[in-house]
């Protein structure tokens, strides 16, 4: 079983602050990105999954209409496996409602200015975030016990909280702990365990805001440097056929 932890925004710095080996594995470093003129996680998960910069046509799509698009799977290399299992992935299956509901108090956040209507919006941002990441958690790790050649969960919560929370250290160390915690147990089921992020996050005062390279890790030795997202498609593919031959 090949398996892929995605994670929206993990930051390659946060990774080695709190040392989250289980995150690292055996080789890890950052992706390059610098292709994508606007590096946006619907550009980059889509680009992900086909295997080829897909930033034109998604942006093509304008900013509300892009978080509609859903390739098809045999535009994806995920067609090549027998019986995948894709969990809430951008530009795949991901629940839309709550990413619009986020994105919705996100910018009713920065909209307001009463310090307590910012506060009651932040904790209710916050608690759809956390309560989703919960639900997506035990579908992954469910996913993990069953007969699946292909498993991915794609994992929003360092994204989602990083915006609002990236200056709250023991917030964000709670979080990047917890992904440590579900990168272990993936591994206990797996010897072929990629951690992927579309791009990191960099802070902006107490928020945080995407960074220009991602973070990537295999569990096996591997010579990738600082690879792009879109070669992820073939790293998986030729995983398969080792694991065919």
């Amino acid at each position: 079983m090949i398996v892929v932890l995605a994670i929206d925004a993990l930051e390659y710095e946060k990774v080695e602050e709190y040392n989250c080996i289980h995150l690292k594995q055996r080789c890890y470093g950052k992706t390059d990105i610098s292709e994508f003129s606007q590096p946006r996680t619907m550009v980059l998960w889509s680009s992900f999954m086909t295997g080829e910069n897909k930033e034109e046509e998604v942006l093509s799509k304008g900013d509300k209409e892009m978080w509609n698009i859903k390739w098809d799977i045999e535009e994806t290399f995920f067609s090549s496996f027998s019986n995948p299992v894709i969990l809430d992935l951008p530009g795949f299956n991901y629940d839309k409602e709550v990413h619009d509901r986020s994105r919705e108090l996100l910018k009713r956040f920065f909209e307001e200015k009463s310090q307590g209507e910012k506060k009651k919006i932040r904790d209710e941002y916050n608690k759809l975030a956390f309560d989703h990441h919960r639900i997506i958690k035990e579908e992954f790790l469910n996913a993990l016990e069953r007969e699946h050649d292909f498993v991915l969960g794609y994992f929003s919560v360092a994204d989602v909280i990083g915006h609002l929370n990236f200056g709250n250290n023991t917030m964000m160390k709670l979080i990047y702990r917890d992904l440590d915690e579900i990168a272990a147990k993936a591994a206990d089921k797996t010897d072929k365990l990629i951690v992927l992020s579309d791009h990191g996050m960099e802070a902006i005062g107490e928020f945080g805001d995407h960074s220009n390279y991602g973070f990537w890790s295999t569990s096996w030795e591997s010579n990738l440097k600082k690879p792009r997202i879109t070669d992820f498609r073939d790293v998986i593919l030729a995983l398969k056929e080792a694991d065919i031959c």
